[in-house]
């Protein structure tokens, strides 16, 4: 009886390993970067903030590095101005998650590109042909989200 108990366990626990490593950390970290935006976006609700954020409505894959880190900037704006403890303890939980996830896909580049190469493009704010944060169009908080959500989508699934 203890035996099998022991071998169901045992296989329960190698099976469930082998599914979580089939998901990539990343991903389970953007997964959760949409949930904190979630919330902000219910919290911001309850206290009536309007704020006007640089948003990247419509970026290009080649450009979604440069275009999320422009919105993790803008988060701080919304963290200071909200002068609520839940959204800015939110949004550092998505500043963590997202800058880690960010910093994983910058290692996978290192492999992948020359090292003179990841310098370059590395060093630099924005990636080559990509806007600036402050060429980016203003739009109110819920575009601002919903944008990011999608810039978000994009670090998911990459097409």
């Amino acid at each position: 009886d203890s035996i099998v108990f022991i071998h169901d366990a045992l296989l329960f626990d190698f099976s469930f390993s082998c599914i979580s490593a089939g998901l990539p950390k990343t991903e389970a970290n953007w997964q959760y970067v949409i949930s904190d935006l979630k919330r902000i976006e219910n919290l911001i609700q309850s206290i009536h903030m309007d704020a006007t954020l640089y948003t990247e409505s419509d970026a290009h894959p080649s450009c979604k590095v440069t275009a999320m880190k422009c919105f993790l900037l803008e988060l701080h704006v919304i963290s200071q101005e909200s002068r609520d403890m839940d959204i800015t303890d939110t949004v550092e939980n998505l500043l963590i998650l997202a800058n880690s996830s960010l910093s994983s896909i910058e290692e996978r580049h290192i492999l992948v590109f020359p090292i003179s190469s990841f310098l370059f493009t590395w060093q630099h704010k924005t990636e080559l042909g990509c806007k600036e944060c402050e060429e980016l169009e203003e739009k109110n908080i819920h575009e601002f989200l919903k944008s990011f959500v999608h810039i978000v989508q994009m670090f998911i699934n990459p097409s």
